[in-house]
Order: C-alpha cells, then structure tokens, then sequence
C-alpha cells in the first residue's frame, strides 16, 4: 500500500468530513510528488474552501465579519478560549468513545455505540467552519498588509479567494501546515465561540431589561 503523505494527511485532519475515520476507506494514493498531483490536492481543498465560505458569506457577512473582528482585537484571548475548547472537544470524543464501548460491551444496543459517530459529525462540522472563517480573516489582514484595502473591512469576497490561496498553499508544506493549521482553526474557533456567547448574552440581557421599562408608560396613562 503506499504510503499517504503529510501534507494529504494534515489536511484531512483538519478538514475532516462528515463521515466519522472509521467508514471511510484507506487512502490508497501515493504522495503526490509532481506539480500535477500538488494541484489536484490543492484544486479540490481550495474548491471545497471556496464552497463552503460562500455559504457562510451567503448566510450572514456580518456575523463573518463580527468574528473577524474579534479575532483582530484579541487573538491572544481568541487562542486560547480556541484551544480550551478544541482539546475540550477531543476529550469527549475519547470519553464518548470509551463509555460507549464498555456499555455495548455489556449489553446495550448496538445504535448506542454510535453516538461518538455523532460527535465526530459535529466537530468535524464545527472544525470546517472555523477554519474557513480562519482563512477569510486571514485574507482580509493580507489585503489590508498589502495595501490593497483601505476599508477596516475588505470585501470579503475577495477576502475569502485570497486566504483560501495563499492558506491552501501554506497547508502543502509538511510541518509547516500543522502550524498554520492549529494557529488558523484555534483563532478562529475561540472567536466563533466568544461571538456567539457575547451574542448570547447580549440578547438575553436585552429580553431583561424590557420589564423593568413597562411600568412608565402605563404611568402616564393613568396620569392622562
């Protein structure tokens, strides 16, 4: 069997699919070692990028953009809330994975020991998503490097052409691409989490403060 090569195989960690390790079959293709082999790599990860970044742009820009911001302000605390829920993540997945077994193991259903496969869906999921939001923001920070855009917020359109080139070329280089990789899925998970949290509370706290507001216009009803 030949063997896959790194960059194949870092790419496929952090661009897994919906169908949990178990069911998909053994690569079976060598390493791609022509110009011609890097391109197919590369063409299929780049489109697969491009893909899902127009239906998140398609979605919500703004929410893309709000991310982005976050991540800008303050990678440091971005990183490591991104970190915190990475590992968070695995670490179920290995618990899920073990408790599942030994209760099959038992006696329990067999569909019992399915769920890790469930969540292996959702981080799989979750883990495409931050790093398409990763590479658009790191398309929008080359525009504005290079001078190609003056607005704080490039479009991000081109935004997301730019980041999946020059990141998809980043994730061919052995070693390398683990790096860009962590670095690039870590900032921008914790900014999708810290954006959806803040949202959260944002709107919670909103829903409170109506109640209090409702007694004064009733007051001056009373008082006309």
């Amino acid at each position: 069997m030949h063997r896959v090569s790194v960059p194949l195989l870092a790419s496929l960690v952090f661009y897994p699919g919906t169908v949990s390790a178990q069911d998909v079959p053994r690569p079976v293709t060598g390493e791609p070692t022509t110009l011609g082999e890097f391109a197919v790599v590369f063409g299929v990860y780049a489109l697969f990028t491009l893909v899902v970044g127009a239906i998140l742009l398609a979605i919500s820009t703004s929410s893309v953009r709000a991310i982005e911001g976050r991540l800008v302000a303050d990678p440091l605390n971005t990183g490591a809330i991104g970190l915190g829920v990475l590992v968070g993540g695995f670490v179920a997945l290995v618990v899920a994975s073990a408790v599942t077994a030994t209760l099959v193991g038992v006696g329990a259903p067999a569909i019992v020991g399915r769920a890790p496969i469930a969540l292996t869906v959702a981080l799989s999921a979750g883990l495409t998503v931050a790093n398409t939001i990763g590479i658009i923001t790191a398309g929008s920070v080359l525009l504005r490097r290079v001078g190609l855009s003056d607005d704080a917020h490039p479009n991000p359109w081109l935004a997301l052409v730019v980041g999946t080139i020059i990141v998809q070329l980043l994730y061919l280089v052995p070693l390398v691409n683990l790096v860009v990789a962590l670095v690039v899925v870590g900032l921008a998970t914790g900014a999708t989490v810290e954006y959806w949290w803040t949202d959260r509370d944002e709107n919670g706290g909103e829903g409170e403060d109506e109640g209090p507001s409702d007694p004064e216009p009733r007051e001056d009803a009373l008082d006309r």
